[in-house]
């Protein structure tokens, strides 16, 4: 009686970490959070230092114009 108590316990014991580990090990997975960008917008881009130079009309979300004055080389400030 001693022994089926024991493999009772045994199977209960292994059920319940099996259990626990699949729960654990097939959690869904989530992307990185994005940044928010924010609604698109129209700036006024200039080259700094340069009074001569253009200034550009730019439409599009602040991670786009930074993009874009990354690119460029240009300054922009919101129109």
């Amino acid at each position: 009686m001693k022994n089926l108590a024991k493999l009772g316990m045994l199977a209960l014991t292994t059920g319940t970490l099996a259990i626990g580990s699949a729960a654990l090990l097939y959690q869904p997975a989530y992307a990185a959070p994005q940044p928010d960008c924010g609604p698109t917008r129209e700036w006024n881009c200039v080259v700094p230092g340069c009074p001569d130079c253009p200034e550009i009309l730019f439409e599009g979300t602040v991670c786009e114009k930074t993009q874009f004055e990354k690119a460029t080389g240009r300054v922009c400030s919101p129109a």
